[in-house]
């Protein structure tokens, strides 16, 4: 072979790649052509409404959320693929907030896992009788009666009875592909899917944030920090009611199925917020964690930035990147910051709580 047709075979194998490079941005813009963005319907002040004294049956005649007054901020750690770091992230946002910023910060387990409570030094042995999160939400304690005070903060920790409220998702991943160019087909699917795990005669899904206000009112917490179930079912449900203007973070690695994860939250989130409108459920960002500058993850990263932008959100600037200390302070029971200050993830997880704290206000 001789030195131009070497030529031509680079040249018609760098047309190729070129191609497929095309290929792969048409899609992910037909992707997030999909997204719909709400649009906020405005709400009559209730003094000129004329509502009916009839009984509360559905979740849209129940009386409107008012909102509290306070400093206390209330954020929600989810995503419904496990292993993407939420809970990692939860109590290293915590640990930097309380040992650096001095803030005094609460973490709420929602997950019957109870991984955070491991990392917190709180588990709670299966069968003991120590009150825990499964006894606030089915009404038997308050939030005051099972802190457990630790270094990362104040813990609710979970119990592994909360394995009951898992189970069927608002929305399974192959409903969501089925339905994804539907969306009067997806939300109606969505709608009854929450009706079936709710139970508006009782209000049980604002149980939580009915204890999160009185925490507030008496100004007890700077932050509350929510580690919420890796799916979204009942729990979650519950972890995007708990707060009327909840700021939301989406952990996600950098691949295609946090791309797809992300979407399907993204829909559930917009049809909690239609039921009631005087809530808000604001996505603060994307964390990308476990993060390495490769090719893949850059493409990504990109990809999730447009995404983002269609949302109304952001990717967090601050990156977590893939690091050893991560595995070994979950082995140790550790939070990273408390584990390895000096590891690029505890020097990234500060940085991110800086962003944090400038994006909410100190």
């Amino acid at each position: 072979m001789g030195l131009f047709d070497g030529l031509k075979r680079d040249k018609k194998a760098a047309e190729t790649v070129k191609q497929h490079k095309k290929e792969e941005i048409v899609e992910d813009e037909l992707i997030i052509d999909h997204i719909e963005v709400v649009e906020r319907e405005t709400v009559k002040p209730l003094v000129e409404q004329e509502v009916p004294p009839t009984p509360i049956k559905t979740i849209k005649d129940k009386a409107p959320v008012k909102h509290v007054v306070g400093q206390t901020k209330v954020m929600a750690i989810i995503n419904q693929k496990g292993g993407v770091g939420k809970t990692t992230s939860a109590a290293a946002l915590a640990s930097i907030l309380t040992q650096v910023h001095k803030k005094r910060v609460l973490l709420v387990s929602m997950d019957p896992q109870r991984n955070l409570d491991i990392i917190c030094g709180a588990p709670i042995p299966r069968g003991s009788e120590q009150p825990s999160m499964y006894d606030v939400l089915k009404g038997d304690k308050h939030l005051e009666d099972i802190f457990v005070q630790t270094d990362v903060g104040t813990l609710a920790p979970a119990s592994n009875l909360m394995y009951q409220w898992t189970g069927t998702p608002l929305l399974s991943l192959e409903e969501y592909r089925n339905l994804c160019g539907n969306p009067d087909a997806l939300m109606e699917q969505l709608r009854a899917r929450y009706a079936q795990v709710t139970d508006p005669m009782q209000d049980d899904t604002h149980r939580l944030e009915r204890e999160l206000k009185r925490m507030a009112e008496q100004d007890r917490f700077d932050y509350v920090i929510v580690d919420s179930n890796p799916d979204l079912g009942y729990l979650t449900t519950l972890s995007l009611l708990c707060w009327p203007e909840l700021k939301v973070v989406i952990p996600a690695f950098a691949e295609e199925s946090s791309r797809e994860a992300i979407l399907e939250l993204y829909d559930t989130i917009r049809v909690l917020e239609r039921q009631d409108f005087n809530r808000r459920i604001e996505i603060l960002g994307f964390l990308l964690t476990r993060y390495e500058n490769v090719r893949i993850h850059r493409h990504y990263e990109k990809f999730m930035q447009r995404m983002a932008k269609k949302m109304n959100t952001r990717v967090f600037s601050t990156h977590i990147r893939k690091c050893v200390a991560v595995p070994e302070a979950m082995a140790s029971k550790q939070d990273i910051w408390s584990y390895a200050k000096s590891s690029t993830a505890a020097q990234d997880y500060a940085a991110w709580t800086d962003e944090i704290l400038q994006l909410l206000g100190g």
